[in-house]
């Protein structure tokens, strides 16, 4: 069980590692783009949020399922565990 709680969890978080090194690969692109067009200062920065929004909410779109079900799946196991590992199924409430 520990095996399949590590399996999901690293799941999650490589997941959560590779959509954040993806967003900072595009802000750094863009970061030096708008350099060479000589925009800088606060309207840069203001771009950059902008462009680090949009690019969040284009993360959670694609991937907000998969990471609903890896973390839903995560939670049945627990579920399962508390029930069935521990005092022979039996659940006091």
């Amino acid at each position: 069980m520990q095996h399949l709680y590590g399996l999901l969890v690293g799941l999650i978080v490589g997941l959560f590692s590779l959509i954040v090194s993806v967003i900072v690969v595009i802000e750094h692109a863009a970061r030096e783009g708008l350099e060479r067009l000589g925009i800088g200062g606060q309207v840069q920065t203001a771009l950059l949020a902008l462009l680090l929004l949009g690019l969040i909410a284009l993360a959670f779109r694609w991937f907000g399922k998969l990471f609903g079900i890896l973390i839903g799946v995560f939670l049945l196991l627990v579920l399962l565990h508390s029930l069935f590992a521990s005092g022979g199924g039996s659940v006091s409430i």
